[in-house]
């Protein structure tokens, strides 16, 4: 399916690796001019070079989603090199697990702004680049364990839940500007802190890839993890305009794993 976004300049953040990087690359396969940031400048220009490699152009910044200086400057650069943003995907890092009782006031405070006030940061700035372009998509990536959260997420889901109302706000304040507003909520994929897991699991009880995915699995229905490409799929066609009449949406994309119905 062409989904008609060759040419349209897409920003996405975190995204030197694992679910973000997989988003850059089905943008760039789509002929997107992508610019990306992340905080470690080795694993940036390997993802840069990687998109590249693609066809594409690539702007790549070394920034801190946690800093709001660092976010200034990467949508400076974005606005000097491109003039416009027809794409904005919110994605951020990995922060603590723990409970009320386990978690300091510092932990907090690293929560709020890695996901919460990135989140809000990224969009206030991208705001005017979007208008510049004549209106565009935002889609917020969070998790889906916003709607079953489990104890030792605290920290996640009470930060996502805020991005979830700002997504969900921003949709109706700026429709009539023809930009919308969505949020995908991804389960357990084959990247970051599952992709770790798998492999303690193989090393500590001697098991197979095949073993230990299905032991992390668990009662999924679908009997298996997903892979960052069928993630990056959904997250491209939310961005399109094939989903025109979406927003303001948070779909969930969790091989069934969530038990709610809506």
């Amino acid at each position: 399916m062409d989904l008609g976004l060759h040419g349209k300049v897409a920003v996405v953040t975190a995204a030197s690796r694992g679910l973000g990087y997989a988003c850059a690359e089905r943008l760039a396969r789509e002929g997107c001019r992508l610019a990306i940031c992340a905080r470690s400048a080795g694993p940036l220009a390997e993802a840069r070079a990687g998109l590249e490699g693609l066809g594409g152009e690539v702007l790549a910044v070394a920034a801190d989603l946690a800093c709001g200086p660092d976010i200034e400057r990467f949508l400076a650069d974005i606005a000097e090199r491109f003039g416009r943003i027809d794409i904005l995907i919110v994605n951020s890092g990995h922060i603590a697990y723990g409970g009320l009782e386990e978690l300091d006031e510092a932990a907090w405070q690293e929560a709020f702004q890695l996901l919460l006030m990135s989140a809000v940061r990224l969009s206030r700035g991208a705001l005017p680049l979007l208008r510049q372009a004549g209106g565009g998509d935002i889609v917020f990536l969070t998790s889906a364990t916003i709607r079953e959260p489990p104890p030792h997420l605290l920290l996640s889901t009470t930060m996502r839940l805020g991005v979830a109302g700002l997504a969900k706000t921003l949709s109706q304040a700026h429709a009539g500007e023809n930009i919308r507003v969505n949020s995908v909520a991804p389960g357990y994929f084959d990247t970051g802190r599952v992709a770790a897991r798998i492999d303690a699991l193989m090393r500590q009880e001697r098991l197979s890839r095949a073993e230990a995915t299905a032991s992390i699995a668990g009662d999924m229905p679908l009997k298996r993890i997903g892979t960052a490409e069928e993630f990056a799929e959904l997250v491209a066609f939310v961005a399109s305009r094939k989903a025109g009449f979406m927003t303001g949406s948070t779909l969930a994309i969790d091989g069934g794993r969530g038990r709610s119905i809506l």
